[in-house]
C-alpha cells in the first residue's frame, strides 16, 4: 500500500465531510488533477461524460468520447482449473515462492474468484480497470485508462488493439508485452507508464484509418499476466451461488467468470466494441438503456478509506467481537454492489420496492441475490429490486465504514431507479443478519420490514445491557485472568471499541417494523443460545410484530444451499413502511456513532437531533395523540412447516386496531436524553397548546419545530406548552 497516498485520501475525505459534503447522495469526487493527455480529453468530455455511478460493463458514446465502464475488484485473470479462496484470504494463506510470488490456490469459502491469478505482495489490485476512454483530436487518437489502484508508474501494462479494416482474418496475433492474443487487429497500442497520483495511463497516437473500428483492451501485470479485460458487456457472470456452483472451477462471486474462461484460452477475441469513426468525429452521444436482471453497479464514495485492497484488512473498532472480527479490505473510492432488477419493472405507475440483502462473513456483494429462487420469490413475485452491498469486504459487519456503504448503496440505487419508499426492506444472512438487525433498529423510519437469517446477535452471552451489571462483573473479576475474558465476551457493553453492540438490546426500536427471524438448531457458527436469546427477547418485548422460525436439523448454510425463501417472502409481501407513528420508542448509543463518516444515530420518525447526556445508551419513548391513534391488537401463536427443512415458529402479528381520538397530548419517558427536536407537524401538535406529561431521569431540553422549547427536570414533568 502507498501509505502517503492513503493518508492524503483519508485526509481529503475527512475534510469533505467537515465541509458539509458528507451525505448519502453521490456527487462529483474531488478533482485529482489529470495529466496533459487527460486534460485534453477532460476539456472536451468532462464532467458530463464521466459518470460517478454506472452499470458495470457498459459502453457509451458521450460527445464523441467512447467510454467503457468496467466492473470493480474483478481483476483475477485466467481460470487455471482451480477453486479459489476469497482474494482477501488468498494473499495471506497462499503467499510463497521467491520474490513474493503467489503459489497455487486451495478450495475456499463463500466468495471465491473464477480467475486464479494473483499479485505479488503489496501490489494487489494494480491492474484493475475502472474506465477506458477513446477520443479523436484532429489527426490524433487519445486513449485514457483509469485504474482502481496504481502505486508505482510501471505497476500495470495497458494494451489497446484496433481492427480498422473490418477483416478479422487479417492481422491479429500476440499482444507483445501482454500475454494474450486476438484476431484481426492491425493497430496495437501499449503503455506501462502510469501516473500514481491520478491512477491514469494515457496513450496519444496517430489516428488509425478506416470508417469503423473494432476495439479491444486489457490490463496486465508487469510480467505480462493479463488480469482484466475491457468490453465484456453487462452479461458478465458471478455464478458461485452457495449451492453446487460454489464448488465449481470457473464459478466466482466477482463478476469475472466469463473473463476467467476466455483468458484461460489465451485469446480475448470474444471481447470487443465496434464504433463508427464518424460518431467520434461528430460528437455523438448514445447512452445504454437501464439494466434489468442480475448485474453490478458502481458508485463513487465520498468516504474512501485509502486505495486498493488491504490485506489482511484495516481493523474496525466495534464489529464482530470474538466472532468474525471486523475489518475492511476494499478501501478505494469506487465501490461495487450487486443488483437484481425484475424484468417487469418498467412502469413508474407501480414503482418497485427495494430489498437490501446484506451478505455474511466470507461472502460478498453477489451472494444470495445471484440465486434463482431468491430472485424469483423476493424480487420477481413481489416487485422488488434487490441490492447487495459489498460492505467494504467480507468482514465489515455493517457498522462504521460498512454501514456507510449500505446507506450509500441505498441512495445510489434510488438515484438510478424510481423506488417505492414505502416498501424498503432490510435483510441479511449471518453477519448480514446482524447488519439487517442493526440497520432496521437504528434507522427504523427507513424500512417497511426486516428479514434475518441466522443473524449473529453481537454478544455470545446476550446479557441485559445494564451498566451496573457490567461494572459488578468486572469488579468481581478483579485483576484475575477472568477480567479480560469477561470484558471480551461482554463486548460493547463493557467497551464499544473492543466489541460490537448486542443488537437484541435494540429490538424495541422495531415497534413499527415487522420482522422475520430464521435460525438453525444445529448451527455451528451462530449457536443455539443466540437463537434462543433472540426468541426470548422478541417474546418479552411488547408491541412488536415478528415471527421466529427454528429449524432443528438445519446448520448455518442450509438456507443458502436449498435456495428456498418462500415462507419469509410470503410473510413480508404486505409489509408497508410506517411514516409518522403516534409513538416513537428509540434506543441509541453515541459510542457507536461515526461522525467522520456522517453516521450519527440521532433520529427516528418525528424526533431528531437526539443527544445523550452521557456517552452511554439513551432512550426516548414519546407518544403524541395529536393525530389520533390506533391501538394495535395482536394475536400470538405457533406454527410448523417443512420447507426448506422442518421448522416450528412462534409469532406475534397485528390482527387489528382500535381507533383513539385526536387530542393535543404528549407523554412518555426519557432515559439519559439531554436534548431532542420534535417535528410538531408530523406529530400533529403544531399551532396549539399541548398538554404534556414526561418523566425524565435527568435534565433535558426538547426543542419544538415551531420554536417553542420545553426544559425538563429530573422526575415527572407536567404542564402545557
Amino acid at each position: 500500500m502507498n501509505n502517503n497516498k492513503n493518508a492524503l485520501i483519508m485526509a481529503l475525505s475527512v475534510a469533505l465531510a467537515a465541509c458539509g459534503g458528507g451525505n448519502s447522495d453521490v456527487s462529483d469526487p474531488p478533482d485529482t488533477g489529470p495529466s496533459d493527455v487527460a486534460s485534453e480529453i477532460a476539456e472536451k468530455s468532462a464532467p458530463d461524460c464521466f459518470k460517478n455511478s454506472w452499470v458495470a460493463g457498459t459502453t457509451e458514446l458521450c460527445n464523441g468520447t467512447l467510454v467503457y465502464y468496467d466492473y470493480i475488484y474483478d481483476d483475477y485473470g485466467a481460470d487455471n482449473g482451480l477453486i479459489s479462496l476469497d482474494p482477501t484470504l488468498l494473499n495471506v494463506l497462499n503467499r510463497g515462492g521467491s520474490a513474493g510470488q503467489p503459489v497455487a490456490n486451495t478450495p475456499g469459502l463463500l466468495s471465491p474468484t473464477a480467475g486464479d491469478q494473483r499479485y505479488p505482495q503489496g501490489l494487489e489490485n494494480t491492474a484493475d480497470l475502472v474506465r477506458l476512454t477513446l477520443e479523436i483530436d484532429g489527426n490524433r487518437l487519445l486513449i485514457q485508462a483509469e485504474l482502481n489502484t496504481l502505486i508505482n508508474p510501471n505497476d500495470a501494462i495497458l494494451g489497446v488493439a484496433i481492427d480498422s479494416d473490418g477483416d478479422s482474418t487479417s492481422g491479429g496475433g500476440h499482444w507483445g508485452d501482454l500475454d494474450i492474443r486476438s484476431d484481426g487487429w492491425d493497430h496495437l497500442f501499449v503503455s506501462d507508464d502510469g501516473d500514481p497520483e491520478t491512477n491514469l495511463i494515457e496513450i496519444e497516437a496517430d489516428l488509425p484509418a478506416g470508417e469503423q473500428w473494432r476495439i479491444q483492451a486489457a490490463v496486465a501485470q508487469p510480467d505480462g499476466t493479463v488480469m482484466n479485460v475491457a468490453y465484456r458487456g453487462r452479461q458478465e457472470q458471478a455464478k458461485a451461488d452457495g449451492g453446487p456452483n460454489q464448488f465449481l472451477s470457473g464459478s466466482g462471486n466477482f463478476w469475472e467468470d466469463n473473463q476467467a474462461q476466455v483468458l484461460a484460452t489465451g485469446d480475448i477475441t470474444p471481447f470487443s466494441e465496434t464504433v463508427d469513426v464518424m460518431d467520434l468525429r461528430r460528437g455523438a452521444t448514445r447512452e445504454q438503456p437501464a439494466a434489468t436482471g442480475f448485474h453490478q453497479r458502481v458508485y463513487t464514495s465520498h468516504y474512501p478509506l485509502g486505495e486498493g485492497i488491504s490485506i489482511p484488512g484495516e481493523p474496525g473498532r466495534d464489529g464482530g467481537g470474538t466472532f468474525c472480527g471486523q475489518s475492511f479490505n476494499y478501501l478505494g473510492k469506487y465501490q461495487p454492489y450487486g443488483v437484481y432488477v425484475p424484468e417487469q419493472v418498467t412502469s413508474e405507475d407501480q414503482p418497485p420496492g427495494l430489498m437490501v440483502v446484506m451478505h455474511g462473513c466470507e461472502a460478498n456483494h453477489a451472494s444470495q441475490i445471484n440465486q434463482s429462487n431468491m430472485q424469483r420469490q423476493f424480487a420477481d413475485n413481489l416487485n422488488r429490486i434487490m441490492v447487495a452491498p459489498l460492505g467494504r469486504g467480507p468482514y465489515g459487519f455493517y457498522t462504521g465504514a460498512s454501514e456507510r456503504d449500505v446507506l450509500d448503496v441505498m441512495a445510489d440505487i434510488s438515484s438510478a431507479h424510481t423506488i417505492d419508499e414505502e416498501r424498503v426492506f432490510a435483510s441479511g444472512y449471518s453477519m448480514g443478519g446482524f447488519g439487517a438487525l442493526h440497520m432496521a433498529t437504528h434507522y427504523p423510519d427507513k424500512f417497511a420490514g426486516m428479514v434475518n437469517w441466522v443473524g449473529h446477535t453481537g454478544d455470545l452471552l446476550n446479557l441485559p445491557s445494564a451498566e451496573p451489571t457490567v461494572d459488578k462483573l468486572l469488579s468481581d473479576a478483579g485483576d484475575t485472568l477472568l477480567r479480560p475474558v469477561i470484558s471480551s465476551l461482554l463486548g460493547s457493553i463493557a467497551d464499544p471499541k473492543t466489541g460490537t453492540e448486542n443488537v437484541i438490546d435494540y429490538l424495541g426500536n422495531l415497534r413499527h417494523v415487522p420482522s422475520a427471524h430464521l435460525y438453525a438448531g444445529a448451527d455451528e457458527l451462530v449457536q443455539i443460545q443466540q437463537a434462543l436469546a433472540i426468541a426470548s427477547r422478541l417474546a418479552a418485548t411488547p408491541g412488536i410484530d415478528y415471527e421466529f422460525y427454528l429449524h432443528p436439523v438445519a446448520e448455518h448454510l442450509t438456507f443458502l444451499f436449498f435456495d428456498d425463501w418462500a415462507k419469509e417472502a410470503e410473510l413480508s409481501a404486505d409489509w408497508v413502511r410506517v411514516s409518522n407513528p403516534s409513538r416513537v420508542s428509540y434506543l441509541f448509543d453515541p459510542r457507536f456513532d461515526y461522525p467522520e463518516l456522517d453516521i450519527v444515530h440521532d433520529r427516528a420518525y418525528w424526533i431528531s437531533e437526539l443527544r445523550a447526556r452521557e456517552a452511554l445508551p439513551a432512550q426516548v419513548d414519546l407518544h403524541s395523540l395529536g393525530c389520533g391513534d390506533a391501538e394495535v391488537v395482536f394475536e400470538t401463536g405457533a406454527d410448523v412447516g417443512e420447507s426448506p427443512t422442518p421448522w416450528a415458529s412462534n409469532f406475534r402479528h397485528q390482527s387489528g386496531e382500535q381507533p383513539v381520538s385526536a387530542i393535543p397530548v404528549l407523554n412518555g419517558t426519557l432515559t439519559n436524553v439531554g436534548s431532542a427536536t420534535l417535528d410538531l407537524d408530523a406529530a400533529c401538535l403544531a399551532g396549539m397548546p399541548v398538554e404534556y406529561s414526561i418523566e425524565s431521569d435527568g435534565p433535558a431540553n426538547l426543542k419544538m419545530s415551531d420554536g417553542r422549547v420545553l426544559d425538563l427536570v429530573a422526575g415527572q414533568n407536567e404542564g402545557v406548552f
